[in-house]
């Protein structure tokens, strides 16, 4: 069953001035199956217009009697495309009249003068509804167009959107003119201003220069083989700004295969780009800082080892040693011993204080205690304590110094500290009965010293890292030679805490080595008539021993006892503080870290006694820094000794506290 619609479209409104004219009408019409519909005025047949019809019958009496224009305005009503074919019975003096009456909106007016033949009147008609008809195809395509035209404009408004929420620019490229079209996004990508115009040439001509031809070679290879466009590059903006851009398309070919045109789409990656790097700039370095923990905790265990390592060496000879003397050997056996575990134990003494350096440089607690000091004076003591290592080794020590006097604003223990490792490196690591030369000279405004060898030398590429802290260059062809690789580390920190630098210098594995340090020099001091020489210390003197260490309290107290001195001891401090009381010594030794009452708060008690104000109190304490000191003075303490402590630091304390008296 056709639509609705469709009826209305095709049928025929028919309005004429009597009943029997409507009937002969419907009786045609009927007869030629074309639906019609009477109308009984002029008003029904505007309203059922507007619904729909195929054309209109009428008489030109409906016409003439129309003064409101009802007809002529239901037709200005009609779409654009739409001229309903509209066929008037006239009479024939009214015809000529009738076309000088018709309104403009009435175009598709036909006049059919009466009387009309039946057959001609329905050939008319049908005539009419055809042309009506092509007037509904016209329609539908009209319709279709706007229909597509909607679609492409959704269409293109959807891609706009797509593109800029993506931060996507638009462009064409005519192959056959190099016409570049662009969109205004396309052109900010090449900082191009939106407003005016951007050609092929230009776009080209930003390219950079690194990349310039990997981008011409893709466009060829997209135009010549069809494959699709991408490429990511780099362009230089007007303003110098380097961006990158990613640019992405295809070619359109005409139906003979022939290339047209490119089209596609850029983005601005440069925050991309940036971030890429980021990542992988922080990649790289957080991977050299896996590397350096890595390296960090092999050197922990090498040196955890090689502390294990060189801690048992100097214990087993003391160990031995004190069997030995249990035995009461003959007295050139035990002299031979004792030297031997002199020996040893200042070993120990010297790499404890070197790891005690290294946490106080760390921790940025290491202070220069700086006087005016004759590089001669230090040279002389350095050499004269690195005496038996050089006889040891069986070296020759050749010392060459200028016999001018060099004056330094030092720290004496640093410097003798750092000529001291230099020549016990110089030993450890020369061949039996090699040559060490120690030489100084004046250079400017510079004190240079000097310590060669002839022994294993260092690789050129290793003349920096034995500077590096717990570091030992040929690790396994040294390791018999011990050490904990901390020695030159703290030579380098010494001289530069002393504004001064420190080189090393070889020819090669094998060939020797050499280290030069530079130190600045001072101004000689005014000569001063020379004090007295201190007084050693009186013997007599009553001495209080405090530790919590059965074995360290005795034998210092034997030790003192032998030079003359009557000792008592105490473990604690409640126990020191009786024996004070009741013995009134003269000189208290007293340990920091006793138990329970600390060395700091027995001498605050003893000082707040009016018996013990003259009482000379020492520190006796393993730990040494100058913090340490500090504190001891503050809660009353005379002097101050790091244990362990060897017979002259004794008595050379002990003569102090003499000559002061």
């Amino acid at each position: 069953m056709p639509a609705r619609e469709d009826i209305a479209n095709e049928r025929v409104l028919v309005l004429l001035p009597t009943l029997v004219d409507a009937e002969r009408a419907t009786q045609l019409l009927n007869e030629a199956q074309v639906p019609l519909l009477v109308c009984a005025e002029l008003a029904e047949l505007c309203r059922e217009l507007r619904v729909g019809a195929g054309a209109v019958l009428l008489s030109d009496e409906a016409i003439l009697a129309d003064s409101a224009g009802q007809l002529a305005e239901s037709m200005r009503a009609q779409p654009p495309w739409s001229a309903v074919p509209v066929l008037v019975l006239a009479r024939e003096n009214v015809s000529l009249h009738l076309q000088r009456r018709v309104p403009e909106a009435l175009r598709n007016l036909i006049i059919v003068e009466r009387p009309v033949r039946t057959g001609t009147l329905l050939s008319m008609l049908l005539s009419a509804l055809r042309a009506r008809h092509h007037q509904y195809q016209i329609r539908d395509v009209i319709l279709e167009r706007d229909r597509k035209a909607a679609e492409l404009i959704a269409q293109d408004e959807k891609l706009r959107f797509a593109l800029s929420a993506g931060g996507l620019g638009s462009w064409e490229l005519d192959l056959d003119s190099g016409e570049l079209a662009c969109s205004a996004l396309c052109k900010k990508h090449f900082g191009r201003d939106e407003s005016k115009p951007f050609s092929y040439r230009e776009l080209q001509d930003c390219i950079h220069p690194q990349d310039n031809q990997r981008v011409l070679t893709a466009i060829a290879r997209t135009v010549q083989e069809g494959v699709d466009y991408d490429v990511e590059y780099r362009v230089c903006w007007p303003n110098a700004e380097v961006h990158w851009v990613m640019v992405r398309g295809r070619v359109a070919y005409d139906i003979d295969g022939r290339p047209l045109r490119m089209i596609g789409v850029s983005l601005d990656i440069t925050e991309r780009k940036r971030m890429h790097e980021t990542l992988q700039q922080t990649g790289s370095e957080l991977e050299r800082q896996a590397e350096q923990l890595r390296n960090a905790d092999r050197l922990k265990d090498e040196f955890l080892a090689t502390l294990a390592h060189e801690l048992r060496n100097p214990l087993a000879p003391i160990r031995t040693g004190l069997e030995l003397l249990a035995n009461v050997p003959a007295p050139e056996v035990a002299a031979r011993t004792l030297g031997v575990m002199q020996r040893q134990l200042g070993h120990m003494v010297r790499l404890i204080d070197d790891l005690l350096d290294v946490s106080r440089i760390t921790q940025g607690k290491l202070d220069l205690q700086r006087e005016r000091v004759e590089l001669s004076r230090i040279l002389d003591a350095v050499v004269e304590a690195s005496g038996p290592l050089v006889q040891q080794y069986r070296h020759q020590l050749q010392v060459s110094c200028t016999s001018e006097n060099l004056w330094l604003d030092a720290d004496l223990t640093r410097i003798a500290q750092v000529v001291g490792n230099l020549l016990n490196n110089a030993c450890k690591y020369t061949a039996k009965g090699g040559t060490i030369t120690l030489s100084t000279r004046k250079e400017g405004a510079n004190a240079v010293i000097e310590v060669a060898d002839t022994g294993i030398g260092i690789p050129e590429d290793h003349l920096e890292d034995v500077f590096a802290m717990f570091s030992q260059v040929n690790r396994e062809l040294n390791r018999s030679q011990g050490g904990l690789g901390i020695g030159l580390a703290l030579v380098r920190r010494f001289v530069e805490m002393h504004g001064g630098t420190v080189t090393a210098a070889s020819a090669g594995p094998g060939r020797g080595s050499k280290f030069t340090v530079r130190v600045p020099l001072s101004v000689a001091p005014v000569l001063e008539a020379q004090a007295d020489a201190p007084a050693t210390a009186r013997g007599g003197s009553r001495i209080l021993v405090v530790d919590d260490n059965d074995d360290a309290a005795d034998l210092l107290a034997l030790m003192l006892e032998q030079g003359g001195h009557t000792t008592t001891t105490a473990r604690d401090g409640p126990s020191a503080i009786a024996a004070a009381q009741t013995w009134s010594p003269q000189i208290v030794f007293l340990d920091i870290g006793l138990p329970g009452m600390s060395g700091y708060d027995v001498a605050r008690e003893l000082r707040s006694d009016p018996r013990f104000s003259s009482t000379t109190l020492i520190a006796l304490t393993g730990w040494g820094t100058q913090e340490d000191r500090r504190r001891a003075l503050q809660a009353g303490f005379d002097a101050h000794l790091t244990k362990p402590v060897d017979a002259r630091a004794l008595q050379s304390a002990l003569s102090q506290i003499a000559n002061s008296k």
